[in-house]
């Protein structure tokens, strides 16, 4: 039998991403049996636009605002059913998000978490880039989390109910990266599974919570680092998984510097660190960020155009 569904889409003034957001969820071929808007101390129009949806089964939860681990416990909270699938306001998902995911946990009914491949667009919905994740059945990969979180934003999760009744709901304290915490944890305890196929569209906006925040996003991950690593039992377990996730980690926050004409030369630095702290993972996306941050995007664009022209 299907098992029950809650959506939870958490929101804090994003008013005018609302209506697309909501309407991705109705427009399910697999229809969520409740949907859950939860308001997190909004100050714009969010209530007023949510109560147009309110005859269409669209439950309003308003809350002092607390972040975004506050506004996704509370829809934990006020969910009633096996499964919750996590929607933040500014993303949409595709239609055949829940039906793919669902499909994965009746074949899978000891999996714990269903996440898929996403489309990035930005404030517009234009311009989209396929982040594509490698597909899982249903596999144990906790320590392959450790390096880095390749589970993605909350807006790709199904997860099930019962789980956070074993690993806890979302850290309310963690002011980055609170996602891949809680994919740690529920990666310790259960299998996961990755859907290769796009699930949803995830909107970069300078808005967002995890825009412009480098720095704290670097230290938040280090954290995790201390965290987890620290517990694995293995000297030589923990000695690898660390030298490999701040490998990551570095890379990540050179990406987030390689196209800031001011952060070239840190960014370089930084690609380089990462290629030479762990060149045996992901050695060709490194090489290519090392490269873009010192001739920059467009100069790579043409060597690579060159390359290919002169090979055929």
């Amino acid at each position: 039998m299907k098992p029950t569904v809650s959506a939870v889409i958490t929101t804090y003034n994003y008013g005018r991403f609302l209506p697309p957001a909501i309407e991705s969820v109705l427009a399910q071929t697999l229809r969520p049996d409740e949907i859950i808007v939860v308001d997190d101390g909004s100050t714009d129009d969010t209530a007023a636009i949510v109560a147009r949806y309110a005859d269409r089964g669209v439950r309003y939860v308003y809350k002092e605002n607390g972040g975004g681990s506050s506004a996704r416990n509370a829809g934990i909270l006020a969910a009633k059913c096996e499964l919750i699938a996590f929607l933040d306001g500014d993303d949409r998902w595709l239609p055949h998000k829940l039906e793919r995911q669902i499909e994965q946990m009746v074949r899978h009914p000891h999996v714990g978490l269903v996440s898929g491949s996403e489309w990035q667009v930005d404030e517009r919905g234009e311009h989209p880039y396929l982040v594509a994740r490698q597909p899982l059945e249903a596999a144990h990969v906790y320590k392959r989390m450790l390096v880095e979180n390749f589970i993605g934003n909350t807006s790709l999760a199904l997860v099930r109910r019962s789980v956070f009744a074993r690993v806890g709901t979302f850290d309310e304290k963690v002011p980055l990266g609170h996602d891949w915490d809680m994919w740690l944890r529920i990666a310790r305890e259960y299998p996961v599974s990755v859907i290769e196929e796009p699930l949803i569209y995830y909107t970069r906006h300078s808005g967002s919570l995890s825009a412009g925040k480098l720095e704290q996003r670097y230290r938040s991950n280090r954290e995790f680092h201390r965290r987890y690593i620290g517990q694995l039992p293995s000297v030589w377990q923990r000695i690898w998984i660390l030298r490999a996730a701040q490998s990551m980690n570095l890379y990540y926050t050179a990406v987030g510097l390689a196209d800031d004409r001011h952060s070239r030369m840190p960014a370089a630095g930084l690609a380089l660190l990462a290629l030479v702290m762990d060149p045996l993972y992901k050695t060709r996306l490194k090489l290519g960020l090392l490269l873009r941050t010192m001739v920059g995007a467009k100069m790579l664009g043409r060597i690579s155009h060159t390359l290919r022209f002169k090979a055929i």
